[in-house]
């Protein structure tokens, strides 16, 4: 039986996690244990919220639908249809590469913070790709996030939207 690093969080939960922190004051942020459908739990007070992360890079230099560069997050159906009562939200976090004159420099993080209420509609036309997951490509310029696999729906309005988790946890 293969023995699994229980200690051992995922990049992006840890990132999403600090940034959190950063942005909702008084929150605390909890990492489950095992796979319970939701990667961290936010508390404030006696209000919480739970959030799953999907992580992606970013591809510099693969053209899709006309436009170079997009990240590639992954959905599985199923596992979005049976736990979307208890997560809140969806933080789809790419790392954006920031080239200066010569190289890379570092990474940028971009978050798309998104309610699965919202997530439910904008996914309900949305077909399942051949292994049973729903597929994200968004396209990042400046301010603007563009998702290239659904008829190119806009984003834009969910990238770092803090916001709406401290409404979510008003005391």
């Amino acid at each position: 039986m293969p023995i699994r690093n229980l200690w051992s969080l995922e990049c992006g939960e840890v990132i999403t996690a600090e940034t959190l922190l950063k942005n909702v004051k008084g929150c605390e942020v909890y990492f489950p244990l095992h796979d319970v459908g939701i990667d961290l739990l936010v508390v404030k007070g006696k209000k919480h919220i739970s959030i799953q992360v999907k992580e992606s890079r970013y591809y510099t230099k693969k053209v899709w639908k006309g436009t170079l560069g997009h990240s590639w997050h992954s959905l599985h159906e199923k596992k979005f249809h049976r736990d979307r009562k208890k997560v809140d939200f969806y933080v789809f976090l790419t790392y954006l590469p920031k080239f200066g004159e010569h190289r890379m420099l570092r990474f940028e993080n971009k978050f798309i913070v998104i309610p699965t209420s919202e997530l439910s509609k904008r996914i309900k036309d949305k077909k399942a790709g051949k292994r049973g997951s729903y597929f994200f490509c968004f396209n990042f310029e400046g301010k603007k996030a563009v998702e290239k696999r659904h008829e190119l729906a806009d984003y834009s309005e969910y990238v770092n939207r803090w916001d709406l988790i401290k409404q979510a946890l008003q005391v």
